[in-house]
Parts: C-alpha cells; sequence; structure tokens
C-alpha cells in the first residue's frame, strides 16, 4: 500500500469517527424535548417510589436508602450506555484500524526482505556477467588494434601509403575478410564490428569509412540485461547507432547496405539515405571494386546526393 494510500485512509477514519461523536453524543447528551422528558419522568417515578415507603423512621430510612442506592446503580448504567453508545465505535474502528495496518506493513515489510534478498543474490551474478563482458570487450578492442597496426606495418613494408580504415558493421566476419582480400589494393582495410560493439570499436579506432549492414541478429546477452542501462554492450537500433556515431564525427563517410535497395529510384534512393542518416547506399551483393569507387568518390568529395542527377 503506498503512504499516500495509507495517510488518505487514517485521515478518512479519524474525520468518521469525530463526526460519529458530535452526531450521536449532541442526541445522547444534548437530545433536547426528549432528553428533558425522559429525565423528568425519571425524576417522577423516583418520587413515587419514595412516597411508597411506609412504617417507622427507621424502616423508611432503610426503604429510600435502598431505592435511592438502586437508583444510583440504574443512573450509572444510564450514562454509562450514553458514553458506549457515543465512544465505543471509535475507538473500535481505531483500534481495528491500527491492527490491519500493522499487519499490512508486516506484510510489505516482509515483501520488500524477500526482494532485497533476491537482489543480493542476483547481484554476484550480474557483477559476474558484467566482468564477463568487460573482458570481453577488451579483448576485443586488442585484437582490433592489433589488426590495424599489423596493416599498417604490413602497408610499410610493401611501400605503401597507411591504408584508411573502414570499420564494417555487420555479423559476418567472412565477409570482412572477403572485403579486405579485395580493397587492400585500393588503400583500405577493413576492421569487423556488430551493434553491440560499434561504440567500442569506434572509441579505440579512428574510421574514415562506415560499411553497415542493415539486417542483425538479436545479440547474445542476459535477458536480465537487456534494457539495463548499467550493463556495457548494449544495443541500439541501427538510425540511432549511425546518428550517434555521425554526432561524434562529423566527416565520417557511412555507405548502406542491403538488398532492398535495389532498383530505387532517384527520391527513394535520397530518402532511403536520409532515413538511415548515411552517405550512400550499396545494393548487396554487390563486387568488391564497386565498394572501392564509392568510397573514392565519397572521399574525395564527401558531399552527401541531393539531387537526382547525383543520385
Amino acid at each position: 500500500m503506498r503512504d499516500r494510500t495509507k495517510k488518505s485512509v487514517k485521515w478518512g477514519a479519524g474525520i468518521a469517527g469525530v463526526i460519529w461523536m458530535l452526531v450521536v453524543g449532541f442526541d445522547q447528551f444534548f437530545g433536547g424535548s426528549t432528553f428533558n422528558y425522559a429525565d423528568t419522568a425519571r425524576e417522577e417515578q423516583l418520587q413515587r417510589t419514595l412516597a411508597s415507603c411506609r412504617g417507622t423512621f427507621k424502616e423508611r430510612y432503610h426503604c429510600k436508602s435502598s431505592i435511592l442506592l438502586a437508583e444510583g446503580r440504574n443512573s450509572f448504567n444510564y450514562w454509562s450506555k450514553k458514553y458506549l453508545i457515543t465512544f465505543a465505535p471509535p475507538i473500535f474502528i481505531y483500534v481495528v484500524f491500527h491492527m490491519w495496518l500493522g499487519r499490512a506493513e508486516t506484510v510489505e515489510e516482509k515483501f520488500r526482505r524477500e526482494r532485497l534478498a533476491i537482489r543480493m543474490e542476483k547481484r554476484p551474478q550480474k557483477d559476474s556477467r558484467i566482468a564477463l563482458e568487460q573482458g570481453r570487450q577488451r579483448s576485443l578492442a586488442a585484437r582490433r588494434r592489433q589488426a590495424i597496426q599489423q596493416a599498417y606495418q604490413t602497408a610499410t613494408h610493401e611501400d605503401k601509403k597507411r591504408p584508411l580504415t573502414v570499420m564494417v558493421i555487420i555479423q559476418n566476419e567472412n565477409f570482412v575478410e572477403q572485403l579486405n582480400e579485395a580493397i587492400w589494393d585500393g588503400g583500405y582495410f577493413a576492421v569487423q564490428s556488430d551493434l553491440r560493439d560499434v561504440y567500442l570499436s569506434y572509441r579505440d579506432i579512428g574510421y574514415n569509412i562506415i560499411l553497415t549492414d542493415t539486417e542483425f541478429e538479436e545479440p547474445d546477452i542476459h535477458p536480465e540485461d537487456i534494457g539495463d542501462e548499467e550493463f556495457p554492450g548494449q544495443v541500439s537500433p541501427l538510425d540511432l547507432t549511425l546518428k550517434g556515431l555521425r554526432e561524434r564525427k562529423v566527416n565520417v563517410r557511412i555507405i548502406a547496405m542491403s538488398p532492398d535497395f535495389a532498383g530505387l529510384a532517384a527520391k527513394e534512393y535520397i530518402a532511403a539515405a536520409a532515413e538511415l542518416a548515411v552517405d550512400a547506399l550499396l545494393e548487396k551483393p554487390f563486387e568488391f571494386s564497386a565498394f572501392v569507387d564509392l568510397a573514392d568518390k565519397l572521399m574525395d568529395t564527401g558531399i552527401k546526393p541531393k539531387s537526382e542527377d547525383s543520385a
């Protein structure tokens, strides 16, 4: 039960009790003509009873004393009844309400402790998953840095310029290996990432071009960690991911690839590219040489298509 509800019920019970005491107490003690008539009738009945005593003075004394004692007992019962009717129901409601409220708070406290115990039990499990995820990310980042450094060294040995790095956001690692074989001579080197690690890879390595797929399978994340902002490696939708990358580096070139881009008219092409916040689209599958040509154009101009002719 919410604290606000408890407060409302307390105030409601208190107000109801006060109203009861005022209304019933007024009726019992200040009832007007009804009360005066009853009082007068009782007084007259007492006088008649006292007058019925006969005999000697001693006998009359004992008779009247017994009558007055009985009348005192009756008066006590009479007024006790009035007080009981006036104050007993509110007191009863007060006691019952507080007993019920105490029981409810006891149950809530027990439930809170059970939830706390569950959280304390789950916390080590979550900490373990976080540690495993952070270890996986460190290992993955180290492999990416090593791959980039090795590519730079290979280019130096072959007397080539340092290749431009391409981040390929895709779950198929074989595709990246095949792509690298085709684009190396064109002056590019690709490193694989996916939506789970795209910000990690982007933070560790400076990319010139991003080539992204548009369809991804659900990542292997524990159900309790999905949507948890504290858990590393959260997944964002593709459009939000690309917009976030664009905010981090304005002059990065982004190319999206998908079979859905086949046969697009110029306006449809521009609309699809704008929706994904990319510079160009590639129909999938495509020749790797087409990617090299498109990347060369984007790196030379850096201008997004804005008209049907340029599209």
